[in-house]
């Protein structure tokens, strides 16, 4: 879900680690993820979005945004709005997300 390697200089970047309620639905969940993913997605702006799972069970998700706005375009779009406040009624036990911007970038570069 990567499209494309531009400039990242002024990238933002979304880490998120959102823990979910014990009993909470994973089938209702994962269709409201693909949900938000179609919708952010076509969204101007909107580069990627990667999950990780370390081996101690942590679970991040990486959003890559070109800018501020493209990020505030999502996060300001009715649909994620709602599903957020949704997320923290029925799903979302406990989490952060941390809000990133680039200010440096080494690379891309490639060994023969």
């Amino acid at each position: 879900m990567d499209k494309g390697k531009e400039n990242m200089i002024g990238e933002v970047i979304v880490v998120g680690d959102l823990k979910l309620r014990n009993g909470a639905s994973l089938d209702e969940y994962g269709r409201l993820g693909e949900q938000m993913y179609n919708i952010v997605s076509q969204l101007p702006g909107f580069l990627s979005v990667k999950a990780f799972k370390a081996e101690d069970g942590e679970e991040l998700t990486v959003f890559r945004f070109a800018s501020e706005e493209a990020l505030e375009a999502w996060r300001t779009h009715p649909e994620h709005i709602e599903t957020m406040k949704r997320g923290h009624a029925e799903f979302f036990a406990s989490g952060f997300l941390q809000i990133c911007k680039v200010i440096r970038e080494v690379g891309p570069f490639e060994h023969s």
